[in-house]
């Protein structure tokens, strides 16, 4: 029996970046809104269309987005913002949140969505939003209404769909009830989400399939194929497959890997966020967007993004937040796609890589020269040389 797996795939897939938003919130650090302006200018040159730009909780709990009104006001004001039609997701959790998101609208810059987090268990949504799911859903009418009436559309964010750091395992039942209760409530729009790491592949695929199954004839009218992961245990990259094989076409992912629960301190503050870990690690951050690039661009799966220019972005976010990252794409760069003259000396010293701690990155395109067949031969000078599978590469590089 032969397997096409390429067959199943998509040819292409949006990507957006959680950076701005979710990236941030775990920083222990208030991170300056000339650089989180400076990574979103620099995401969207590089081909982004969509982002979640800040949340509209009170400071107290979200001291990293203190500034949503300046940051929302500044980004729509951004020349590649008005001239791309870049997507601006926020969060909200509470009325006041949305009245906020609101008064933004009125005052002209509004956002394209907001978006409010219900736990798909409800000892997760006490930590996380100090409600049950019953109680959640009584004050949604008002969100609805608030966003119905200002111009932006709202966005079901369910957390903990594959499992919770809570209770364990989380059945599909509660996300596709979750769904038609918001459907009837007039929400076209949700994010299925593995807020803490919990999910694996097969649950990626057998969850995506399902809810397609389920609700695939409303393809047309609302939004729900969307894959987010966070990284907890090493499967994100394994789970964005499998998802897409199961219907995803939306990837959410993170720069650095950042992100997840809320910071407890930030610049040496205590008591913020939703409290101390209610994660069994501090391995909580969402999907490496370098990672997923890279591995979906080597599937042939076009993300519509320039990514040897996110990878930069990458590195440059490591001196920001003065911390070596977890991605490896930053670090090791991309697959080579045909005979580069550094890996080919066994005495060229110049790519040695540098002794750390403090990591320091070397991966970069600029120094993969392609070979020449010339330099390939006088290398393996008196040697017999087979030429398979990479002749026809070398032909057309000229000499230095």
């Amino acid at each position: 029996m032969k397997w096409d797996m390429r067959g199943q795939l998509p040819k292409k897939v949006q990507m957006l970046e959680l950076l701005p938003r979710d990236g941030l919130q775990h920083a222990s650090k208030v991170i300056p809104i000339e650089t989180k302006l400076w990574f979103i200018d620099q995401f969207i040159q590089a081909g982004y269309t969509a982002f979640e730009v800040t949340n509209f909780a009170h400071p107290r709990f979200m001291p990293q987005h203190r500034d949503a009104e300046e940051i929302l006001k500044r980004v729509s004001e951004l020349d590649s913002v008005k001239k791309n039609g870049v997507h601006l997701k926020c969060y909200g959790m509470t009325r006041r949140a949305f009245e906020r998101a609101a008064q933004c609208a009125q005052d002209g810059y509004p956002p394209h969505s907001v978006a409010f987090t219900i736990s798909t268990e409800d000892l997760h949504g006490r930590r996380n939003s100090g409600r049950t799911r019953e109680e959640y859903l009584k004050e949604i009418p008002e969100f609805v209404r608030i966003a119905r009436e200002n111009g932006f559309e709202i966005d079901m964010a369910m957390a903990c769909v594959y499992g919770s750091p809570c209770a364990g395992p989380v059945p599909i039942e509660n996300t596709i009830e979750l769904m038609e209760r918001g459907l009837d409530l007039g929400i076209r729009r949700f994010t299925p989400c593995d807020t803490t790491g919990e999910s694996n592949p097969l649950r990626a695929y057998e969850y995506m399939a399902t809810l397609v199954d389920r609700f695939a004839k409303y393809d047309d009218e609302i939004k729900f194929r969307v894959a987010h992961f966070h990284d907890a245990r090493g499967m994100a990259l394994t789970n964005y497959v499998a998802s897409i094989l199961g219907g995803a076409r939306v990837l959410e992912t993170s720069l650095g890997q950042c992100g997840g629960q809320p910071a407890f301190v930030v610049d040496g503050v205590p008591g913020v966020g939703t409290g101390p870990l209610y994660t069994n690690s501090d391995i909580v951050g969402n999907a490496a967007t370098e990672d997923v690039l890279v591995m979906l661009d080597e599937m042939g799966i076009d993300v519509g993004v320039d990514i040897d220019r996110v990878l930069q972005l990458g590195r440059v976010l490591e001196w920001v937040l003065e911390q070596s990252l977890r991605p490896y794409c930053t670090k090791s760069g991309r697959p080579i796609k045909q005979p580069v003259e550094w890996c080919i000396p066994e005495r060229d010293l110049a790519y040695i890589p540098p002794y750390g701690p403090p990591e320091v990155y070397w991966a970069d395109p600029s120094r993969y020269k392609p070979a020449s067949a010339s330099f390939i031969a006088k290398e393996f000078e008196g040697r017999e040389l087979r030429w398979d599978p990479w002749e026809d590469k070398v032909k057309g590089v000229e000499e230095g």
